[in-house]
């Protein structure tokens, strides 16, 4: 069984690194609504879906698009240049204001072909319609699986009467263009669909949500750039370093045992709870672990406050020493660093669940005498 004055380390370690985590996310999730992330990457793996993100979207023509693949589905000759499929949807009745104020077609941006796959296309706005991140931000950021099949049976079957039929839908995606990706997605689908509307319905369902999975993942991954981005500089300006909080959580005991007690208070934060209310719960915490004597913060260092101490500014934060070897304690500066920052790549939750497993293993105690008899 470890001593209690390594438990406390671990737990002021786990502590500090998962509160850093969680403080660099909700940084991390403000940038990704600032810049409307998640409503472009949603409209880009729409795209990327029915249109294999070729060609341009104009937000803009979302309801003409609608109105000529309706025409066409009639029996009318396409038209020239073919319309966006992610327009034509966008621009229906059932997606056109879906997670949206007003209306799809009120967003005036347009965007380009997509580049490469999983990243975001370049993206135009109307030059009266203000910055592109505020026309981002009012681009829905969730369309579900259930309004896409609603949404795609709707503008294959214009002016349906009564009951939706597979003879019907065939007949009507068959007169789609040839070069339209959507055309032989919907035909492998009808295909496999053995004649049942409702399988039909599910499996546009499922082939939406098998794809915005990937987009999701994309998401992640530029967001997990953010976070580092964010934790990096998150850790510089508030000096987080993790030897220099080793240090300390190791040879003083009284503030080891503190910091464990604040992290048995320890606040994670779950999907869906107010950033704002989480940012402040994890700094006051951050800011009580500092007052228990947690070394945070570009403060003078103990080595300069005595009055005859011969410091100049980089002795005074640390980064140099004024009994020489200044390059090595430079190095160990940045090595602390270095490992807060990776400590960010695991997330918050994996860091407060280790927090709490180390505190239910402190609370277990010793093993009694004789227990194993």
């Amino acid at each position: 069984m470890p001593n209690s004055g390594l438990i406390d380390l671990a737990i002021g370690m786990a502590f500090v690194f998962g509160v850093t985590a969680a403080l660099a996310s909700v940084f991390t999730e403000a940038v990704a609504r600032l810049v409307g992330l998640r409503g472009a990457y949603l409209l880009t793996g729409l795209r990327e879906l029915v249109d294999n993100g070729t060609g341009d979207t104009d937000l803009t023509k979302v309801e003409s698009a609608y109105k000529d693949m309706q025409d066409t589905m009639r029996g009318s000759p396409p038209p020239s240049p073919l319309p966006s499929a992610t327009g034509a949807l966008l621009g229906g009745p059932i997606l056109s204001n879906q997670g949206v104020a007003g209306q799809m077609s009120s967003r005036k941006l347009t965007l380009g072909p997509t580049r490469q796959t999983g990243r975001l296309p370049k993206m135009t706005p109307d030059r009266q319609a203000g910055r592109l991140w505020a026309q981002r931000r009012s681009l829905p950021a969730y369309i579900s699986g259930e309004s896409f099949a609603e949404a795609v049976i709707d503008l294959v079957m214009p002016d349906a009467a009564g009951r939706a039929t597979m003879d019907t839908i065939a007949h009507n995606v068959n007169r789609l263009p040839a070069g339209m990706p959507l055309k032989s997605s919907l035909q492998a689908l009808i295909k496999n669909a053995e004649g049942d509307v409702s399988w039909f319905r599910t499996a546009v369902e499922h082939w939406y949500d098998g794809h915005m999975d990937r987009v999701s993942g994309w998401y992640k991954l530029n967001a997990a750039k953010i976070t580092l981005a964010a934790g990096a500089i998150l850790i510089v300006l508030l000096n987080i370093n993790a030897l220099t909080i080793g240090r300390t959580l190791y040879t003083e005991s009284a503030v080891s045992t503190t910091v464990s007690a604040v992290a048995a208070r320890g606040t994670n934060c779950p999907a869906g709870q107010n950033p704002q209310a989480c940012l402040a719960k994890l700094q006051a915490q951050l800011s009580a672990a500092a007052t228990a004597g947690l070394p945070i913060g570009w403060g003078t260092v103990r080595d300069c406050l005595a009055p005859t101490a011969k410091c100049n500014w980089m002795d005074q934060r640390g980064l140099f020493s004024q009994h020489g070897h200044s390059f090595w304690q430079f190095v160990l500066v940045l090595a602390g660093f270095l490992i807060m920052i990776i400590a960010i790549v695991p997330g918050a939750q994996f860091w407060f669940g280790l927090l709490s497993r180390i505190g239910t293993l402190r609370a277990a105690g010793p093993k009694p005498a004789g227990a194993g008899n």
